[in-house]
């Protein structure tokens, strides 16, 4: 399958203070990735909580995601999303698909992605997704503040997608931010997407012995390097 993108080019995400062009590429991490279904969902948290899971089976458990935020004079944007598998360097690398979406079948130059339209992606396992858009979907009330059975004043709840950009913005730096939300079991990894809003596509990374080494969305921040097969 010919990538819309070079693995050269991918392979930037995966390298901490590495220089492109006159951009660097900073590491953050910002915690772990919760699977406990052994799938995974990237999409616009705000938009699609319930995005279907790429079709590729991913091993359970805890895993790093690290942003790469390049560096751009006085800006900083997110170039890259990664979920660290193992240690190991990416032999071969595919295009993350969901449903009845067949990377085979794509012209040179087209990807799948998902849309964003928050400017915000993020890494979460359906079981999270499912808890996020129940809080999402859920009408607010209002509700009586009662203090010594006496009513002092009408308060609105806030509704969950204000909660989730006020804990963003404890993250924020110029200009991204990110969150780590736990809903049960699984958790919300959401982060600023590169120059805001569009379509990214999500790409896995495997080893010499055919296993995920890393999950990487590309948020189109660099230079593309050309195709690769």
């Amino acid at each position: 399958m010919t990538l819309p993108i070079s693995t050269e080019y991918l392979s930037l995400a995966l390298q901490d203070g590495i220089q492109s062009s006159e951009v660097v590429l900073r590491h953050r991490a910002i915690g772990d990735l919760l699977l406990p279904s052994g799938q995974l969902v990237a999409c616009d948290p705000f938009v699609t909580p319930e995005a279907l899971p790429f079709n590729l089976g991913l091993p359970r458990g805890a895993f790093p995601v690290v942003l790469s935020v390049a560096e751009i004079s006085t800006d900083q944007r997110v170039a890259f999303a990664t979920v660290c598998f193992s240690q190991a360097s990416p032999v071969k690398w595919e295009m993350m698909a969901t449903g009845s979406d067949d990377p085979s079948q794509l012209q040179p130059g087209e990807m799948f992605g998902y849309g964003v339209d928050s400017g915000t992606g993020c890494f979460m396992d359906p079981l999270a997704g499912k808890a996020l858009a129940q809080k999402m979907q859920a009408p607010h009330r209002s509700l009586w503040q009662t203090v010594k059975g006496l009513v002092r004043r009408r308060k609105k709840e806030k509704e969950f997608y204000e909660i989730l950009m006020a804990e963003m913005d404890k993250t924020y730096r110029h200009t991204w931010s990110w969150l780590n939300m736990s809903f049960g079991d699984a958790n919300l990894v959401a982060f600023s997407s590169g120059d805001g809003d569009g379509l990214y596509a999500t790409y896995a990374g495997f080893d010499s012995r055919g296993e995920v080494a890393v999950i990487v969305t590309d948020f189109m921040v660099l230079e593309e390097s050309g195709e690769s097969d």
